[in-house]
């Protein structure tokens, strides 16, 4: 690795987990200070915020894929533009939703969030496509640190204002203020020339059509990562169960994003990599992947000690939330694993391979929690219900992992 890209990376790390550090402090604040209720009752804003990506069709990741392969600087510009304005779109549909259902707290706060975490991928979209780390850096300092600030006060000076209206207010006023403030950074970086609506709409089309399999995926992701409280939400689960699994994804999703922000940073150059022909890389990339996977474990393992401490120091350990925490986090250290395989496929453009698979994952998944909570809903087993997806995904990572070496042998063969 270079030096130059080392330093870029941890840059990014140190960014991405004082984001994360900032935005933890409040969500565990939050959720030690919740009722039993709130927290189960809060678990619709958080799911609303995640399915609210499905919206985007794909479309985002399938920015970032083609601006890092494309060989001409204008149609990377092109590309970035048509980002910034079909995320507007999706961010103005959902802030109007929003108001439709402002009845709903909850579900209010979802909408308008998710909104603008649309704005907020395109702007990171424009600034690690264009080489602008700092800007990067800094989008993701700023809106966590406003968020922090904007708590802290509203928690010292009206504290008589409900704790959920406090927490995801300052959610949303933050994130509005700092992202819609570098999303017209972004629009200003653009060309001024505007290329001809004819070129934007066929550019516009391929890319969606590039990424319905890559919107696939994202779906299937989405549902293995919410699984577990949609089942539970549907089941009627008791109150005290659908908090703990809300405030232990909460906490395992410090370890997830921050993991998965490492991931992000490396992609494009990743895919920029790996985009020529396959028996080019397969070795390597083979090589490379376990070596990741196997650091990847050892930071699972101290973030799960390090959560049993956190837990043991507020009194709130116990043998149910242990257990879900191994769940979940050993659910969310394999997706990690499976996304860093199918990096190789989507250099290689075989989103198609990676649709069918995700898609099936959320299929089996999705039965599967259904049937297992149902068997097990009033039973101690219950904790243990994200182990089924964590264990279709890891079949899924060693079989896509083995058909790049599948698919190097077959080649070299026909050769």
């Amino acid at each position: 690795m270079r030096v130059e890209s080392r330093a870029g990376a941890i840059k990014y790390v140190v960014a991405t987990y004082s984001e994360f550090s900032l935005v933890a402090l409040l969500t565990l604040f939050f959720t030690n200070l919740a009722s039993q209720q709130i927290l189960a009752d809060s678990s619709i804003a958080f799911i609303v915020i995640s399915y609210s990506t499905f919206l985007a069709f794909g479309f985002h990741n399938g920015a970032i894929r083609d601006g890092a392969i494309c060989i001409s600087g204008d149609e990377k510009e092109n590309i970035l533009r048509l980002e910034l304005y079909f995320s507007a779109v999706i961010a103005v549909i959902l802030v109007l939703s929003a108001m439709v259902f402002r009845s709903n707290f909850y579900l209010m706060s979802g909408l308008f969030i998710g909104g603008i975490n649309h704005l907020k991928t395109s702007c990171q979209t424009v600034f690690r496509l264009k080489g602008m780390d700092n800007l990067l850096n800094a989008l993701n300092v700023a809106w966590a640190s406003v968020f922090f600030v904007a708590f802290s006060l509203l928690t010292w000076l009206r504290s008589d204002i409900a704790l959920e209206i406090r927490f995801f207010g300052a959610w949303a006023g933050a994130a509005s203020l700092v992202v819609c403030s570098l999303y017209l950074f972004c629009l200003s970086t653009l060309n001024t020339t505007q290329p001809s609506p004819v070129l934007m709409r066929k550019l516009f089309f391929k890319i969606l059509n590039s990424s319905k399999y890559m919107f696939l995926m994202a779906s299937g992701l989405v549902v293995v990562l919410t699984s577990d409280r949609l089942v539970l939400s549907a089941l009627d689960a008791s109150e005290k169960t659908r908090a703990d699994f809300q405030y232990i994804d909460v906490l395992t999703n410090i370890y997830f994003l921050g993991m998965t922000s490492v991931l992000y940073y490396f992609t494009p150059g990743l895919l920029n990599r790996l985009s020529g022909k396959e028996g080019e890389h397969h070795s390597d990339f083979k090589s490379m992947t376990k070596k990741y996977i196997i650091c990847l474990f050892g930071v699972a393992i101290a973030f799960m000690l390090a959560i049993t401490i956190f837990l043991l120091i507020i009194h709130r350990f116990g043998w149910d939330l242990f257990g879900i925490l191994f769940s979940m986090l050993t659910v969310k250290t394999l997706l990690i694993c499976l996304g860093m395989v199918c990096n190789f496929y989507l250099a290689q453009r075989l989103e198609r391979i990676l649709a069918i698979a995700y898609l099936g994952l959320m299929a089996l998944g999705l039965s599967m929690s259904f049937v297992y909570a149902y068997l097990f809903i009033r039973s101690g087993l219950l904790i243990f219900l994200p182990l089924l997806n964590a264990i279709l995904v890891g079949i899924l990572a060693v079989y896509l992992l083995k058909g790049i070496g599948g698919r190097h042998e077959k080649n070299t063969y026909n050769n």
